[in-house]
C-alpha cells in the first residue's frame, strides 16, 4: 500500500513546452532514460550558486546551516534539470570556493551565456518573514535586457511558488552585482528564508531544495519556450 501511495504521490507534471515531442516533463524525483531535447540550438544558461568559500552567506551555528551550502546543492539540481530538458549550463562555481561578484558576472559575459540566474536564501530581523521574492536590474540604458529580465523572473517566480507552495513575495528591482554587471537578461533569486523556523525546516530537507530548482528550470524552460515562439 505504502509503494503504491509513493507512486501515487510523484506522477508525472505537465508543463508548457515549445514542441509536442516536449509536452511532458516528469518530476525531478522520477529517472528518465531518454529525456526530451530542443530541437534547435540550446540556450546557454548561467546558474550562480550565491556565496561560497570564506562568504559563508546567512548562517547559523546553532541551526546548523550556511547558506553557502543550500545554494550550491540547489544549483546543481537546476543545472541537472536544465540539462535535462535540453539546455546547456554552467556553474559560477561547482565547489565550496570563493568567486568574488564580479569575477560571477565576467563569467557569464565571458561565455556570452543567454540568461544568468543567481540563487540565493534569505534572512531577516523578523523571524515571521518568510516566501520566495526574485530580483533584476531595472537599467535606463538597456531597457529590453531590464524587460526581458523582469518576463524571466515573473516566469520563474510563478513556477517556484506552484511548486512549493511557498510565499510569493513578488518579483522586484535590485542594484545587485551579478545582476547590474551581467549582459544578458539575468534574476537573483532569494528562495526562502533561512530565519524563519518552518521555512528553515523545508530549506534544509534536500526533497524540498529539488522543488525548488524544479521550479527554476521550468521557470526558465518557460521563458526560452516563449521567446522561441515569438515572431
Amino acid at each position: 500500500m505504502l509503494k503504491k501511495f509513493c507512486l501515487l504521490l510523484f506522477l508525472p507534471l505537465v508543463i508548457s513546452a515549445c514542441t509536442p515531442r516536449r509536452a511532458i516533463v516528469h518530476h525531478p524525483l522520477v529517472k528518465e532514460t531518454h529525456p526530451p531535447r530542443i530541437a534547435q540550438q540550446p540556450e546557454f544558461i548561467i546558474v550562480d550558486a550565491g556565496h561560497g568559500g570564506k562568504d559563508s552567506g546567512t548562517l547559523s551555528t546553532r541551526y546548523d546551516y550556511e547558506e553557502k551550502h543550500l545554494t550550491l546543492s540547489t544549483a546543481h539540481m537546476i543545472s541537472r534539470y536544465l540539462n535535462y530538458l535540453g539546455y546547456e549550463t554552467e556553474m559560477t562555481r561547482y565547489d565550496d570556493i570563493y568567486i568574488p561578484l564580479s569575477k560571477r558576472a565576467e563569467i557569464a559575459n565571458s561565455h556570452k551565456a543567454d540568461l544568468f540566474v543567481s540563487i540565493h536564501y534569505n534572512s531577516s530581523p523578523s523571524e515571521s518573514a518568510d516566501g520566495v521574492e526574485v530580483f533584476y536590474y531595472n537599467e535606463e540604458e538597456s531597457l529590453e535586457r531590464a524587460l526581458e529580465s523582469k518576463s524571466l523572473g515573473t516566469k520563474v517566480l510563478s513556477r517556484l511558488i506552484r511548486h512549493t507552495g511557498a510565499n510569493s513575495r513578488g518579483v522586484k528591482t535590485a542594484n545587485f552585482a551579478v545582476i547590474r554587471e551581467t549582459k544578458m537578461p539575468a534574476v537573483l533569486v532569494e528562495a526562502g528564508f533561512l530565519t524563519n523556523a518552518e521555512e528553515r525546516k523545508k530549506l534544509q530537507d534536500p526533497h524540498y531544495r529539488r522543488f525548488i530548482a524544479w521550479g527554476i528550470a521550468c521557470g526558465i524552460d518557460e521563458y526560452c519556450c516563449q521567446n522561441r515562439s515569438s515572431p
